[in-house]
């Protein structure tokens, strides 16, 4: 488990902060005191500037060195080229900690990077932990305290100052923040850090964030890993949901593998939550900060109309919402309120006249009776229009049962973009957790059952560096960047026990048919060539070959047929393999990227992985309940489970061969770039790998 940040709980709790650059002087003195006070605690700053001088009672010195007093932050506004002689002071004065809002550094481009670089070599030299450059300088800015409020709070970290600002602004609706940190740049301090600060942090409830991309994945699974072990949900809102084929184009691995999917791979063995806009961001990350720990997920629905009722259902049912059917006592009960021609088995409908002829007693009652059922764990209510008084008088009846105490917790969607009504204001009053919408509402609801599930379940992914055997280390050590030729593929992967097919490679047509025949007809020749990856896609494969003519004639072929293709390939010989028709096809590979490191993707073969792409993916290190996992999640799952009367795969041979991909992957290190093994048949009883294909790196 790692270890509490209190070296980050020092930079936000400053011992005198020291404001280095351009002193806005014509904002006079109270002015500046307006703006620095809040941020950072009235006599706890100081104005320095090369010109010195004073604005008003309030001195600017010359340099670090003459601020007198205890000074533990440097929050820092000068032109790039000076800001690492800055930090060079500020290391010299014993500054422990600065906030570079400087920008016109990497982002512009190559000028700008020469000039970060220099600024982080002048904080490890002086012994500085800088937050930026291009940031902004509301590290420490107070946001609002929430009157009397109920649930956690959220801590945000972004790497755009911008997009905190719509997340915090949630606190006009009740939502309580511990507070934001952008971090610009990152030239030292970088997400993972605060990701992990705010794990431990016993203010923070829940973390958000807006990310544009990682650097170090140890510190991102050393963070994400505290936020797991401290209950501590994370909610990214992680940009660059891109297609990485272009740069992995060597292998079908590489085409269905982007860098986004290994991302999300990482993210389901965290448990952290993705969205994928910033209301979903604020909204998802304050359902978590409100529901109580431990809320269940079978969900009852109560509506002013049928006509949102069903909308309801639906969205929630398209989501994976569990909606239980309301007991026949619960039916009865609310038949005692409720007209018989409505519908109350779940969801409920209250017809809308309800809710202006009946008293509020009995309006009250209905939402007591649905959260008594007890197959229910919580209530989402619907407010699809703001219809003077009904939703009003729902309103005020839900901010009443909150001040009286809820039986089961309870979820409100406002539909309409009217919200200058009594009524919306009630439902922020109530501090409720509040959606625009309901597929909002429920994406977020089947997330937080996702992440209960996986944080109840949480392991540490313990990486190792497993032995490799010596023949595998002869051709991993000597092999030249790209495809490795068959026979040292072969050895590489039988090194680490991964099965494949039976096959013998020859020099001859006459060899072929000896071969063919040993085997058993009828075989598959397939030329053997570092140079065709593909070779189907190359037509340089025949199945199905049944006669010791046929596999001469097609050796022959073959041969001829990749001297046309390409007139210098090298070429090994051709390929004698057994014919593997029975069992389901799959592929299965390993992948690098260039942050986040190896993945292993498994996939079901043929037409769902090249033009459905029904593919997993989870970086290294992973386990055999990510393996397994990530076999059932795919949709082809069922055909290895025997639909439609097809016979039952070996899931768990798929399995294991997963986990021998994983352990070479872990071996190899750098040294492989790609992987392929494709098509793999899992079969009645084991696996075989009929293809393959091994892509060496660059080291």
């Amino acid at each position: 488990m790692s270890q509490v940040r209190s070296d980050l709980h020092e930079m936000m709790h400053p011992d005198g902060v020291a404001i280095i650059g351009q002193v806005p002087r014509a904002a006079g003195e109270e002015g500046l005191r307006a703006m620095n006070d809040p941020r950072y605690g009235a006599g706890n700053w100081y104005l320095v500037n090369p010109r010195g001088g004073a604005v008003g009672s309030l001195p600017v010195y010359r340099s670090v060195a003459e601020v007198p007093g205890k000074i533990t932050l440097a929050v820092v506004s000068a032109p790039p080229r000076i800001c690492p002689q800055v930090i060079e002071e500020c290391g010299a004065r014993g500054i422990p900690y600065a906030v570079v809002f400087s920008s016109g550094f990497s982002e512009i481009g190559a000028e700008g990077a020469v000039h970060e670089r220099a600024l982080a070599e002048a904080g490890r030299r002086g012994g500085v932990r800088i937050l930026g450059p291009n940031t902004n300088t509301n590290l420490l800015e107070k946001i609002p305290d929430i009157p009397g409020l109920r649930g956690g709070k959220i801590g945000v970290v972004t790497q755009s100052g911008h997009n905190g600002r719509p997340i915090v602004q949630g606190a006009e609706l009740g939502i309580g923040f511990t507070r934001q940190v952008p971090c610009g740049n990152e030239c030292d301090l970088d997400v993972c850090d605060f990701i992990e600060y705010f794990a431990h942090d016993p203010e923070t409830s829940v973390i958000a964030g807006y990310i544009e991309g990682f650097r170090d994945v140890d510190r991102l699974r050393r963070a994400l890993g505290a936020a797991m072990q401290n209950a501590k949900p994370v909610v990214l809102l992680k940009m660059g949901s891109t297609d990485a084929g272009s740069r992995m184009a060597s292998s079908h691995t590489g085409h269905l593998t982007g860098s986004d999917a290994i991302v999300d791979g990482l993210f389901r063995q965290y448990g952290v939550v993705r969205v994928r806009d910033l209301d979903e961001l604020l909204e998802t990350a304050a359902l978590f900060a409100r529901l109580p720990r431990g809320t269940g997920p079978r969900v009852a629905l109560y509506s002013i109309s049928g006509g949102s009722g069903t909308l309801m259902a639906e969205s929630a049912e398209l989501a994976g919402v569990n909606l239980p059917r309301l007991s026949q006592r619960t039916q009865k009960r609310l038949y005692e309120y409720l007209p018989g021609y409505l519908s109350v088995a779940n969801p409920v409908d209250n017809g809308g006249t309800f809710l202006t002829s009946a008293p509020p007693e009995a309006r009250r009652a209905v939402l007591d009776i649905i959260a008594e059922d007890p197959g229910v764990d919580l209530v989402v209510v619907g407010v699809t229009g703001a219809i003077t008084p009904m939703s009003d008088l729902l309103a005020e009846d839900l901010e009443w049962m909150v001040e009286r105490g809820l039986s089961k917790p309870m979820v409100v969607t406002w539909n309409s973009p009217k919200t200058d009504v009594p009524g919306f204001a009630a439902i922020v009053r109530s501090q409720l957790p509040l959606f625009r919408s309901f597929r909002g509402c429920f994406s977020a609801l089947r997330a937080h059952e996702e992440y209960t599930e996986r944080q109840a379940s949480f392991r540490p992914r313990e990486a190792s560096t497993p032995r490799v055997p010596r023949e595998a280390r002869e051709i991993l050590d000597g092999a030249a960047p790209g495809p490795l030729g068959g026979d040292e593929a072969r050895i590489l992967l039988e090194a680490f026990g991964i099965p494949l097919a039976r096959e013998q490679t020859v020099e001859s047509a006459s060899a072929a048919a000896r071969a063919a025949r040993e085997m058993g007809l009828p075989v598959a020749l397939k030329i053997s060539s570092p140079d065709f990856p593909h070779k189907s896609d190359a037509g340089l494969v025949r199945l199905g070959l049944d006669s010791a003519r046929a596999v001469r004639e097609a050796h022959d072929e073959l041969i001829r047929a990749a001297r046309r293709a390409r007139r210098r390939a090298r070429i090994d010989g051709v390929t004698v393999q057994e014919m593997v028709t029975d069992g389901v096809e799959v592929i299965v590979g390993l992948t690098r990227d260039p942050v986040l490191g190896p993945a292993v993707m498994v996939g079901m073969g043929g037409i769902f992985a090249e033009i459905l792409e029904d593919v997993a993916v989870r970086p290294l290190p992973l386990d055999r309940g990510d393996a397994r996992e990530m076999v059932e999640s795919l949709r082809g799952y069922p055909l290895l489970r025997g639909a439609r009367g097809r016979a039952r795969a070996d899931v768990g041979a798929l399995v294991r061969l997963i986990l021998q991909v994983a352990r070479l992957g872990q071996a190899a290190g750098e040294r492989i770039a790609e992987l392929d093994l494709n098509p793999v048949m899992v079969r009645p009883k084991g696996v075989a790998v009929v293809d393959h294909l091994v892509v060496a790196a660059e080291v």
